[in-house]
């Protein structure tokens, strides 16, 4: 891996920690060396740096986002596209050497090394005003760590797990199993969920909280029932989902689209997020709004710009009054400036994320980019309820989502989504509890990670879904089942053999 090269860069050169509004932090420089961690700010400018791979074009704003969202058959790629890196996971076509595979590896590999470098270095901080802080700058990097495994494995399956910064220095590390790896996990989620704070102020958002590592838990223990087969953890998945909607620090938006609005900063349905505050391309989610912002506008006529449509399938899938469709699509209108389209030549798109700018400069955008919400612990407690037999209790939660969706502006005694009404057999509510991840969680980056796991329960689910829903997925080739893992990035390889064998298939 280009782990040792990470630590050269790292220890060389100046590293942006947070953005101002995402972690109110403007850091002055982030090295590794011995006059560095002498005092409190030195630890938590080390804390704050450990945030920044989620952030700018990296993991959660760029090439890994947009290739988790074309592989699945939620979207699919604008026709006009021009670039084939960008559109190729729509056609199933990432390799050892493919763009989001690489960077995905890389940065979540970049999180876990930053937050060992805190935990490694903690203890040689001696300029302490608030000594009581220390505790939990260890928790938010022990957090970070677990939630980038979490990652990992969802996407490499077995990955080398690098606890100390010597594993980082060791050039020759094998991949550890998966099991080794969600078990130091569970043990770091674990610890820092009685340690990190049930919110922080308005200065400090973004940061993780005892919310945060609680959905990070139910997520987890999600993936191991229906991924893993490992069906006694379903409880688990259950435990935690509901230790966050007991705990009275979260709870749905009365108004679906006002969830993600920047007008409606810091509300409390979103648990884990990237923040962006708009002030200038460092602090902005830029890229993450221009996959889905019309290029229609002329804002661009290369690749990246409106790269992301719903597929037809999935746009059909929303009841007629369904107000996450009214507010969470747009098929055309008006840019900042006054220049309007009637319709988008190649369909709708996502308009959930609005830029309060209404994109007049992509690089500055004020869109927190979610990554856990509340309404996604109501559901994975719903499934988990499913999973366990409880089906009455399971439709009860799922019926609070949907109820939640008839909420909002602009229609009187909206009626849809209904309350379920379908049959209780376990197969069967499985069904509608994938359909309404489907609907609620939407360009969020959980669909793709959905069908790889319900195909572990329901054999062929995931490619007879691509197959069903979007044409694309073997218009070019066959779907190949062995696409549902990703690769070991060939550059890795190239460093260190010792991670082959790589994922079969590749």
């Amino acid at each position: 891996m280009k782990l040792k090269l990470w630590m050269a860069l790292l220890a060389l050169s100046v590293v942006v920690a947070a953005c101002r509004n995402l972690l109110t932090e403007d850091p002055k420089s982030f090295v590794t060396s011995d006059s560095f961690f002498k005092t409190e700010a030195d630890l938590k400018s080390g804390v704050m740096a450990a945030y920044s791979p989620m952030r700018s074009n990296n993991l959660f704003n760029g090439w890994p986002w947009l290739s988790l969202e074309l592989a699945s058959d939620q979207v699919r790629i604008d026709r006009d596209e021009p670039n084939l890196e960008t559109s190729g996971p729509d056609f199933l076509f990432y390799s050892t050497g493919s763009r989001g595979v690489t960077v995905a590896w890389r940065e979540l590999y970049n999180m876990v090394f930053r937050a060992n470098l805190v935990l490694a270095n903690a203890d040689r901080v001696q300029q302490w005003t608030n000594p009581a802080l220390k505790p939990t700058y260890l928790a938010e990097a022990k957090f970070l760590r677990a939630y980038a495994y979490l990652w990992l494995t969802k996407l490499y399956d077995d990955v080398p797990l690098l606890l100390t910064l010597a594993d980082h220095d060791n050039l020759a590390v094998a991949r550890t199993p998966v099991e080794q790896v969600h078990q130091q996990i569970i043990t770091d989620l674990t610890e820092v969920e009685a340690v990190l704070p049930a919110k922080w102020g308005s200065s400090d958002r973004g940061r993780a909280t005892r919310g945060a590592a609680e959905m990070a838990l139910a997520d987890l223990y999600l993936w191991r029932a229906s991924f893993l087969k490992k069906t006694a953890e379903w409880q688990n998945a259950s435990d935690w989902a509901k230790k966050v909607m007991d705990s009275g620090d979260w709870g749905l938006s009365a108004d679906y689209i006002s969830t993600f609005l920047p007008s409606n900063k810091g509300n409390r349905e979103m648990i884990f997020y990237v923040a962006a505050s708009g002030v200038d391309s460092r602090s902005s989610s830029g890229w993450l709004v221009n996959f889905y912002f019309p290029r229609d506008f002329g804002l661009s006529t290369g690749g990246g710009w409106g790269a992301g449509h719903p597929t037809d399938w999935h746009y059909n899938q929303y009841q007629p009054g369904d107000y996450r469709k009214e507010a969470g699509y747009r098929t055309g209108g008006c840019r900042w400036d006054g220049y309007c389209v009637t319709a988008f030549k190649d369909g709708p798109l996502p308009w959930k994320y609005r830029p309060t700018n209404n994109g007049s400069d992509g690089g500055k955008c004020d869109v927190d980019i979610p990554l856990y919400r509340y309404a996604e612990a109501i559901l994975i407690y719903a499934e988990a309820q499913n999973e366990l037999g409880n089906s009455g209790l399971a439709v009860q939660y799922l019926d609070m989502i949907r109820a939640r969706a008839r909420n909002g502006t602009g229609a009187e005694n909206r009626v849809s989504p209904a309350d379920y009404t379908g049959p209780l057999d376990q197969a069967s509510l499985r069904d509608a509890i994938f359909a309404e991840r489907d609907l609620e969680l939407a360009h969020e980056a959980k669909r793709w990670f959905d069908l790889v796991r319900r195909d572990s329960e329901d054999q062929s689910y995931w490619g007879n879904s691509l197959h069903d829903h979007d044409p694309n997925s073997w218009r070019m080739q066959a779907i190949q089942d062995y696409k549902k893992r990703w690769p070991v990035p060939q550059s890795e390889i190239d460093l260190n053999p010792n991670l082959l064998p790589n994922n079969p298939g590749y």
